[in-house]
């Protein structure tokens, strides 16, 4: 291969990395976004191409409307067309990123959803059904080796496969149960008014989760 054709390849290089890094970026936004780590693999390099694809598709249709094309040229008055392009490509794929956040935990899309007769949620685990994803849930944790029980807010977890998974409890009650399963009083400890005070809970570890209201 001579040095023509490596500067080629080289100066090709622009022309296929736009084709790849939009989408890539909007599916690692939107995992960010969810809590959640980013696996390279194939699938995601195929989803990213197709993402990126339909951005270049949508920003050439948008580049014929006038008025899209007139603002974009204000804003981008003296910078190249790739220049434009890559910009535009860096904010649709924030956007579509956030969007598609907002719609996974949209109250209104799940009505929707159901008035469709379609049973599906956007949950990733059952953490996120009994919080209805990061808004919150008081919960009761029974566990497996042992008497004591924690109740409280639930906090930060970890939920991921290949980690090892923990959920944590906020302004927490620890105690135990009478022969009736009622809580002895006192308690071994209670932080109700402590909303710095956390236990962290192996998820290994665990029996039951019950929700309070």
């Amino acid at each position: 291969m001579s040095a023509d054709d490596i500067l080629k390849i080289i100066q090709g290089i622009p022309e296929y990395i736009k084709y790849i890094y939009p989408g890539y970026l909007t599916v690692y936004a939107y995992y960010f976004l969810r809590g959640k780590t980013l696996k390279d693999s194939n699938y995601i390099l195929i989803k990213a191409i197709a993402i990126s694809y339909l951005y270049i598709i949508l920003i050439e249709w948008l580049g014929n409307i006038s008025w899209i094309s007139a603002v974009v040229n204000r804003i981008f008055s003296r910078a190249s067309y790739e220049i434009k392009l890559n910009a535009s490509l860096l904010l649709v794929s924030i956007t579509f990123a956030y969007v598609a956040y907002r719609l996974a935990i949209s109250k209104r899309l799940n009505w929707i959803l159901g008035k469709l007769k379609i049973n599906t949620t956007f949950y990733d685990n059952e953490m996120e059904v009994l919080a209805d994803f990061d808004k919150g849930a008081w919960l009761c944790v029974y566990l497996k080796d042992d008497e004591v029980v924690y109740e409280g807010s639930l906090g930060y977890k970890e939920l991921e496969e290949d980690r090892r998974k923990y959920i944590c409890l906020n302004a927490y009650y620890k105690y135990f149960l009478d022969k009736h399963g009622k809580p002895k009083e006192p308690y071994v400890e209670d932080h109700e008014n402590e909303w710095d005070q956390t236990v962290l809970i192996f998820y290994d570890s665990i029996k039951r989760i019950e929700k309070r209201v």
